[in-house]
């Protein structure tokens, strides 16, 4: 296995023209910064149908569409591909309208040890399962396991996403099924994980980098790691501003 301090997981899709626009620009800001930190990767996981996208850094992933659903599946079945293909520290979960400000996220890691049983994120919520109440991080902007907690879940990694259709189903809580990020809450705090939640909110933001749609005007640049929300456009006036700035670090 290859070793890695933190790889980034990215539910991606590559059959829409809109979403394979993001993910091309997603490409395009993170080629050259990759370069400088060997220690980071990122892969892309699509559904099972082939496109020109070819490299082993996009993983098709069998049976998988790419309809609304499959978001929930190429994060928690890549959850379990980079459990079986890398040794890593961190592994954080993003789509492909995310911009995260990979500088500032490497000298954030350095502060959390890999061997703690960690959830981390921001701009959460609470959702009522009917079972039990659970704190989740917003999927917008991402969330991040260590190395710790991925393998503590691993085992339901594999078969999840249709027991979590049944909680939602069997507690008439139907609009929560496509909801991946409540779903990986629910696995962290189950009582054989017993993750901590790290919440670090508008570090982490639902919001793009201007506050919008529910944090205009109170972002804080030097704090921001991860926004959501984020247009072609955005990416390419947030890559310049972090560029002007030294990426805040």
């Amino acid at each position: 296995m290859v070793d890695y301090d933190l790889v980034i997981c990215v539910y991606s899709c590559d059959t829409i023209p809109k979403y394979k626009t993001q993910l091309l620009k997603m490409i395009e800001t993170y080629s050259d910064m990759l370069k400088e930190y060997p220690n980071i990767k990122i892969l892309y996981f699509l559904g099972e149908e082939m496109t020109d996208l070819v490299g082993e850094q996009y993983i098709h992933l069998s049976g998988v569409k790419n309809d609304y659903l499959s978001a929930s599946y190429k994060q928690f079945l890549g959850l379990k591909y980079i459990k079986e293909h890398y040794n890593t520290k961190f592994v954080m979960c993003i789509g492909t309208d995310t911009y995260v400000n990979i500088k500032k996220l490497n000298v954030f890691l350095q502060k959390y040890d890999h061997n703690d049983t960690l959830y981390i994120g921001g701009h959460g919520d609470k959702r009522n399962l009917g079972i039990k109440e659970v704190f989740f991080h917003s999927g917008g902007p991402g969330f991040i396991l260590t190395k710790c907690c991925l393998d503590k879940i691993y085992p339901s990694l594999d078969t999840f996403v249709d027991k979590w259709i049944k909680i939602c189903t069997d507690n008439n809580i139907h609009y929560l099924i496509p909801a991946c990020d409540v779903g990986i809450a629910y696995i962290v705090n189950l009582p054989e994980v017993n993750a901590k939640t790290i919440n670090c909110d508008l570090s982490f933001t639902h919001c793009n980098y201007k506050g919008y749609p529910c944090h205009i005007n109170q972002i804080k640049y030097n704090n921001l790691i991860s926004c959501h929300n984020m247009s072609l456009r955005d990416f390419d006036e947030f890559t310049a501003l972090l560029k002007l700035n030294h990426y805040f670090l």
